[in-house]
């Protein structure tokens, strides 16, 4: 960070040669998108990046001509605007992402906002309201916990007080929430990021009324802004193409020369996308599940607090398989005879997971965490409840404990909880956890279960007695595909197996394991 006097601090203020050196680097970018073609360029100054650092008061502590007023914060931003507009000209389309609002007290708030907009509003073409600096979890991306339209209440202060068009963005996710915007003039331009990861072609389909096709993003963060930070390019959980465009097309899948007899077995995110691709094909396709309800562990997965989108995505493939002629046969165990009678020329085996019991002393006495989010067995209220097993899995049934006003202790092994989640909602997690007094115990080993005690030994290696008044098991999954699919191979049926049936994924993997088992059925 560069924008305070702070040198006791380590921060470096910028000198006015280098903020001179800065505004040529964006004229520069900005003539290079032009010279490539592009309409127009939008300038970024909201999400704790640069300018969005020169505009709070948190961070530029200047005291010449770029800090103390709001006029001088606004300098920079309106050097780089004014500079943009001089050597790309009137008729290149200028637009700032500007911050209205840091989220820790102290920052911008929005009256400042409404001001740092009003100074903006000769100098672009429009307005994109945004967040700036983040605190804790709230930050450029709204997680699974915001509302939906979490930015409105921005937009309805901003609009008012300038005279050039303004743009919402930020978990935009129905067609009818966008048309009550611009209906009732609250923007003047919905913009949409992640739902057109998720399902480039929304528009159209809210255009032409097929809103109910649409692949809902579930603001997982999973795939666009966690592989993206970790710099393995953007993927989507939900979409399989992303990522992978040069190689397969969403818009124009290729049929097959030789429809196949396609049965697929078990409905969860793995099976359902193997199902729909293998249509899309060209295919026969049976799926087989044996519960009432496709979704397999979304059905679980959506029951912890702010969860609930996820039952979207079963309801996506109920209606594409609808579209392209799956038959669904729930309620039905798959067995090597039924399978056989459909005359199958390719099995896709994907029946998930199941899960593990370690060999503890005592493991009677506990109850799987999935009994506990199903319903099988009644969630406890106001009682002492042990989680044995701090993976994602523990760590969200947790929250989901915790709003029945049930007193926790979670006991991991490894040195961290909620490994592997992506980040920003990991965060959000583990300090929900801590503020609600969770005993969250790393690098703990159980030794025994009693009937109403969990023994444990600490990271320091000292033993301990955690009270149970029900202690649950959370300590993950294995696959449970290769039985039945040797078995088959035994009869002489072409087998596969695919997603957790095969090895341990999350939501992206396993749609993306469901996606190549279906297209090269």
């Amino acid at each position: 960070m560069a924008v305070g006097p702070d040198e006791d601090k380590g921060v470096k203020a910028l000198t006015k040669e280098d903020i001179d050196a800065l505004v040529e680097k964006y004229v520069s970018a900005a003539l290079r998108a032009q010279q490539a073609g592009l309409d127009g360029v939008e300038v970024h100054a909201g999400h704790g990046y640069l300018i969005n650092q020169m505009l709070s008061p948190l961070t530029n502590h200047r005291t010449d001509e770029y800090g103390g007023s709001v006029e001088n914060r606004f300098r920079f931003l309106g050097e780089v605007l004014t500079a943009i507009r001089k050597a790309c000209g009137i008729g290149f389309l200028l637009s700032v992402r500007l911050a209205v609002q840091d989220w820790p007290e102290g920052g911008i708030d929005l009256d400042m906002g409404a001001e740092y907009a009003k100074l903006a509003d000769d100098l672009v073409d429009m307005i994109n309201v945004t967040t700036g600096i983040k605190d804790r979890w709230f930050g450029s991306t709204e997680t699974q916990d915001r509302p939906d339209g979490a930015r409105r209440e921005l937009v309805a202060r901003i609009k008012p007080v300038v005279k050039k068009p303004v743009a919402i963005v930020g978990k935009l996710r129905t067609g009818e929430m966008c048309e009550e915007i611009l209906a009732n003039g609250e923007a003047d331009l919905i913009v949409l990021g992640r739902p057109l990861i998720c399902d480039p072609y929304l528009p159209e389909k809210l255009r032409t009324g097929r809103e109910d096709e649409t692949r809902r993003c579930i603001n997982c963060l999973e795939g666009c802004y966690f592989m993206l930070g970790k710099k393995s390019g953007i993927r989507c959980a939900l979409n399989p193409y992303v990522g992978f465009d040069a190689k397969y097309d969403e818009g124009s899948i290729p049929p097959v020369t030789k429809p196949k007899n396609v049965v697929v077995v078990g409905g969860g995110v793995a099976g359902m996308q193997a199902a729909l691709t293998a249509a899309e094909r060209g295919h026969k396709v049976t799926l087989i599940e044996k519960k009432n309800v496709l979704g397999g562990q979304m059905n679980i997965a959506s029951v912890p607090p702010d969860k609930e989108i996820l039952n979207t995505t079963a309801e996506y493939y109920g209606k594409q398989f609808e579209l392209h002629g799956v038959k669904v046969q729930l309620c039905t165990e798959a067995t090597v005879d039924s399978i056989a009678a459909l005359n199958p020329d390719k099995v896709i085996v994907a029946v998930g997971s199941i899960p593990s019991t370690p060999p503890l002393p005592g493991v009677e006495n506990t109850v799987g965490v999935w009994n506990v989010l199903d319903g099988s067995v009644s969630a406890p209220k106001g009682k002492d409840v042990v989680i044995i097993g701090g993976g994602n899995v523990g760590c969200e049934a947790a929250l989901y404990l915790l709003e029945l006003g049930n007193k926790l202790t979670i006991i991991e092994m490894m040195p961290t909880l909620s490994a592997g989640q992506e980040a920003t909602h990991r965060m959000r997690d583990l300090a929900i956890l801590k503020e609600k007094g969770t005993n969250m115990q790393v690098c703990a080993g159980v030794t025994s279960i009693e009937k109403d005690c969990v023994n444990y030994t600490d990271s320091e290696g000292v033993s301990r007695c955690a009270h149970a008044d029900l202690a649950i098991l959370a300590t993950g999954q294995r696959p449970a595909g290769s039985t039945l699919q040797s078995t088959l191979a035994e009869k002489g049926i072409n087998a596969v197996c695919c997603g957790d049936a095969m090895e341990q994924g999350n939501i992206r993997t396993n749609i993306a394991a469901g996606f190549r088992a279906g297209y090269y059925a």
